[in-house]
């Protein structure tokens, strides 16, 4: 009888992908904070926010693709290290805007890109089959695995935290 070790050598491939990306990860939240102060995850943060000055948390949740308190938890440090600043937006002052600061964009020159951004990019220049397939897939992967419990925050972020 003859077997088929596609399944094999595909279930390899997916391994190899998702051991680089976590390693990837782990290297730049381990290696990048001591160029810069800032977590992989805060500088990722912080750069989306140099891009969107006055967005809001629910605004950096979407532009992240993370969830709300997640993003709320990382700029309460980000605040706190004096990197960005929270105004009353003028023309509507029920909104909260944030604002990279001096400090912020000094930190952010020496940090480099993120994994993060990196990823973020090339999963939005994916093919619309190809990203719903990934999609798919490792939702998939996470359910089977049971990594599905409640939201996940941005990578490395709960172990880097102060």
């Amino acid at each position: 009888m003859k077997r088929d070790h596609k399944p094999v050598a595909e279930a390899q491939t997916i391994m190899d992908a998702l051991r680089s990306i976590v390693q990837t990860l782990r290297r730049a939240s381990a290696g990048e904070r001591n160029n810069s102060n800032l977590t992989s995850a805060q500088a990722f943060l912080l750069r989306t926010l140099q891009l969107h000055e006055g967005a809001s948390i629910n605004d950096l949740a979407a532009l992240t693709h993370t969830n709300q308190s997640t993003v709320s938890e990382v700029v309460s440090r980000l605040e706190a290290k004096g990197v960005i600043e929270r105004r009353i937006a003028e023309d509507d002052r029920r909104r909260c805007e944030l604002h990279t600061l001096a400090k912020g964009r000094d930190l952010l020159e020496r940090h480099g890109r993120t994994p993060q951004e990196d990823m973020v990019r090339a999963i939005s220049d994916m093919p619309h089959d190809d990203r719903s397939a990934l999609a798919r897939g490792l939702q998939a992967l996470a359910g089977a695995v049971g990594a599905r419990d409640g939201v996940p925050p941005l990578f490395f972020e709960e172990a880097d935290s102060e």
